[in-house]
């Protein structure tokens, strides 16, 4: 919680995130941050999986996903929303 006084006024916000982290086997893990925000009325989730399929080279998934909390006619409740693939590899000489 922040509460912030400036010459034009004063407000307060709040901030809440938690993060989950699960490692699968020492190759493969996944990892999650989901946050609320008062200030900007959103919730933001960030899930993440990690995979080294050969020593070196990895795969990665991403998903991120921000919504309104105060969705209605004029505002949308979605505001965004990625999938991203990832391939790493290790060429050695």
């Amino acid at each position: 919680m922040n509460r912030v006084s400036l010459p034009q006024g004063d407000f307060t916000t709040q901030l809440y995130r938690t993060r989950v982290n699960y490692t699968f086997t020492p190759k493969m893990y996944f990892a999650g941050l989901v946050q609320h925000s008062s200030s900007s009325r959103t919730v933001g989730a960030n899930l993440r999986l990690r995979w080294e399929y050969t020593p070196g080279s990895e795969l990665f998934v991403v998903y991120t996903d921000d919504r309104s909390t105060d969705a209605g006619p004029e505002r949308p409740g979605l505001l965004n929303r990625a999938l991203a693939v990832k391939i790493t590899r290790l060429f050695r000489f």
